[in-house]
C-alpha cells in the first residue's frame, strides 16, 4: 500500500502569491500533489496538473472539483481595481461561493484556505493599531468590500454547512513578481527599467503613507502551516507586525538598484480618499495557532523584489 500524497488545489496559481506557493510546495517534506488552476493558459512551475478555468463559472468549478477531488484548496484567485466593480465582485466573492458550492457537492471533506485582504479593514483609527482580527472592517474600495463579502461567505459556509474554511488576510506582500498595481511592484517595474538605462526618474504617488510589508516567502510558509493545521471558521492576519513608510521602502529600493534615481510625484498616482494613511497588523493569533513568525528582513525582501530570478 502506497502512502497517500495530499492533493492540494491552488487557484490563482499563475499570480504572484500562487507562483511562489507552487514553488515552495515543491520543496516541502511529504510534498503534496499540486493541482493548479488559473484563468491564464500558462502553467506555473512546480505544479503536477494545470487547469485553465474561469472560477466564477459554477459549472466549470464543479467539474474541476469533481475531477481532481482535492484534499485541500488554497483559493488565491482574485482581482484588483476600481474601474469595474462588478468584475471585482465576481472575481473575489462569486468565485469563492462557486468553489464552496462545488466542495459541498463533490468534496465535502476538503480543507479550504481562502485569501481575504487587509483592505477589508479600510480606514483605521490610530488608537486601534496594530490591527487585530477583531478590528471592525470598514473597507473603502470595491476590492476591499468584495474581499469582506468573501470572508463573510467563508464563515457562513463553515457555520451553516460545516465546511472546513479558514481565512487569511494578507497585508502587503513583496517579492519578485509583485503586481505593478501595488506601489512596491510599480517601484520595482520602474527601477528595473532604470537599472537597464543606468539611471533616471521614477514617478510615484503618496510616499507618506505607512504599510505592513511581508515577504512573500514568509507568507507562503504561513499558508502551508495553516493548510497543515487548519482552523475552520477562523480568520488570521498575515503580516509582519510593523509599519514602514512608503518613502522609506522606496529609498531602500533605490539604494538596492545601484543607479542614480530622481523621484517625482505624479498626481495621477495619488489615491485621494481611498488612500489609508497608516495600517499595520498583529500576527499574534497566527503565531499562537501554529507558531509562525515572519523571518525575512525588509532589506532582503527589497533585494529579492528587484533582483531575484522569476
Amino acid at each position: 500500500m502506497g502512502t497517500h500524497r495530499k492533493r492540494v488545489l491552488i487557484t490563482g496559481a499563475g499570480g504572484f502569491f500562487g507562483r511562489h506557493l507552487c514553488a515552495y510546495l515543491a520543496g516541502v517534506p511529504n510534498r503534496p500533489t499540486v493541482l493548479a488552476a488559473d484563468l491564464s493558459s500558462v502553467a506555473p512551475p512546480g505544479c503536477d496538473a494545470f487547469h485553465a478555468v474561469d472560477l466564477s463559472a459554477p459549472t466549470d468549478v464543479r467539474t474541476l472539483i469533481r475531477l481532481e477531488k482535492p484534499d485541500a484548496i488554497v483559493h488565491l484567485a482574485g482581482r484588483f481595481g476600481t474601474d469595474d466593480p462588478l468584475a471585482v465582485f465576481r472575481a473575489n466573492a462569486a468565485s469563492l461561493i462557486a468553489i464552496l458550492e462545488a466542495v459541498r457537492a463533490e468534496a465535502p471533506h476538503a480543507e479550504i484556505l481562502t485569501a481575504g485582504s487587509a483592505a477589508e479593514y479600510g480606514h483605521i483609527d490610530p488608537d486601534r493599531l496594530p490591527v487585530t482580527e477583531e478590528t471592525p472592517c470598514r473597507p473603502v474600495t470595491p476590492y476591499g468590500f468584495s474581499k469582506r463579502l468573501a470572508t463573510e461567505a467563508a464563515v457562513f459556509y463553515h457555520r451553516t454547512y460545516g465546511l472546513s474554511v479558514t481565512v487569511i488576510r494578507p497585508f502587503q506582500l513583496i517579492g519578485r513578481g509583485v503586481t505593478s498595481r501595488l506601489a512596491p511592484g510599480a517601484f520595482a517595474e520602474q527601477l528595473q527599467e532604470l537599472i537597464r538605462a543606468g539611471g533616471g526618474t521614477i514617478r510615484v504617488g503618496n510616499l507618506d503613507s505607512q504599510r505592513d510589508f511581508l515577504d512573500v516567502h514568509d507568507a507562503v510558509e504561513a499558508t502551508w502551516m495553516l493548510c497543515e493545521k487548519p482552523a475552520p471558521g477562523g480568520v488570521f492576519n498575515l503580516c509582519s507586525g510593523r509599519p514602514t513608510r512608503m518613502g522609506d521602502l522606496l529609498d531602500a529600493m533605490i539604494e538596492a538598484s545601484g543607479v542614480p534615481v530622481q523621484v517625482e510625484v505624479d498626481e495621477a498616482r495619488l489615491r485621494g480618499a481611498a488612500d489609508v494613511s497608516v495600517v499595520y497588523g498583529s500576527h499574534d493569533r497566527l503565531t499562537a495557532h501554529c507558531g509562525w513568525q515572519p523571518r525575512t528582513p525588509l532589506a532582503e525582501s527589497v533585494r529579492n523584489t528587484l533582483h531575484a530570478p522569476l
